[in-house]
């Protein structure tokens, strides 16, 4: 970073959450793009020591203009990079000096996501050696008003739906994703103590997590659909969410993750919402052509960019 700039890196051992959060709200009220995930969010506050790491720019006024957040995954070792650069203060080489501070600490396989795709983040990662290895696409669908449903809604024979308790459902909830997501580098992995943050955020409302049950066995969960909805301009909500839909292998195949899909998107239109988005691996053409047929459309791209220990 020029010295002539009024910026200073820290490089905290006890990382400002509630401030990071707050500036990477500001940078997706400007950019329609949340620069961090949830899970790096849940990360900065419940990871034990050591394996989040941050770098900070402030400004002479001690404001945080800039943040880069390393994750290390228990996994396979690799650190997991995101980087915001506050809007009022892009183009002066914040996100140049955040990204060379955090090389400088990172050895090993680096991943790092650009959200939104930005043509700006595709440069800084090819000066590091970062190549591009994931398509997240993000899809968004209009909602009709109730009670013209967007979706027709039939549960297989055999099962109901029933709303998430609390208290009573994380255990059979965390098997059941589990299982759905054993290949996926994220919600497969998810803990209780990951479930419990989200259960803690402003967002969360069991009523709009749905839980596909045998007539039989209610405390059983064959599939799920959980939904968000997004804060919008001046309070109102902004648009709803697919946030996950799962289902159990046993039950793959029945027509369950349709009916789950249809039953959440029809949820979010019983609150009044106007739109509904999810996001959706590239390589998954199974499920793009079913929210295809379902009648989301492109919207945004989100771009995984990595380094392995040896390149």
């Amino acid at each position: 970073m020029p010295q002539s700039l009024p910026y200073e890196l820290e490089h905290p051992a006890v990382p400002p959450v509630e401030e990071i959060a707050a500036l990477a709200s500001r940078a997706e009220a400007a950019d329609g793009d949340p620069p961090f995930s949830d899970q790096t969010l849940v990360d900065l506050r419940t990871a034990p020591a050591g394996r989040v790491g941050t770098v900070l720019a402030r400004d002479s006024g001690g404001e945080l203009a800039g943040a880069a957040v390393c994750v290390h995954e228990p996994d396979d070792g690799a650190q997991l990079v995101e980087l915001v650069v506050d809007p009022g203060h892009r183009r002066r080489g914040i996100g140049t000096a955040l990204a060379a501070a955090l090389a400088g600490k990172s050895g090993g396989t680096v991943r790092a996501w650009a959200h939104g795709g930005h043509p700006g983040a595709a440069t800084l990662a090819a000066r590091h050696g970062l190549v591009p290895v994931r398509d997240l696409h993000r899809l968004l669908r209009p909602l009709g008003k109730a009670p013209d449903l967007p979706l027709p809604e039939e549960m297989p024979a055999g099962f109901r739906l029933r709303a998430f308790e609390p208290g009573r459902d994380e255990d059979e909830w965390l098997r059941v994703n589990a299982a759905a997501f054993a290949d996926h580098p994220e919600q497969g992995r998810m803990t209780l103590e990951d479930l419990r943050q989200r259960e803690a955020e402003p967002w969360f409302d069991p009523a709009g997590f749905l839980l596909a049950v045998r007539a039989d066995e209610p405390a059983t969960v064959a599939g799920f659909h959980w939904t968000k909805v997004h804060s919008g301009d001046g309070g109102d909500a902004g648009p709803g969410e697919v946030y996950a839909v799962g289902v159990s292998p046993e039950h793959q195949g029945t027509g369950l993750g349709r009916a789950l899909t249809a039953a959440g998107v029809n949820h979010l239109a019983r609150r009044g919402l106007a739109e509904v988005m999810l996001y959706v691996d590239g390589d998954n053409r199974a499920a793009l052509r079913l929210y295809e047929r379902l009648g989301f459309r492109p919207w945004h791209l989100d771009v995984m960019y990595a380094r392995t220990a040896s390149a």
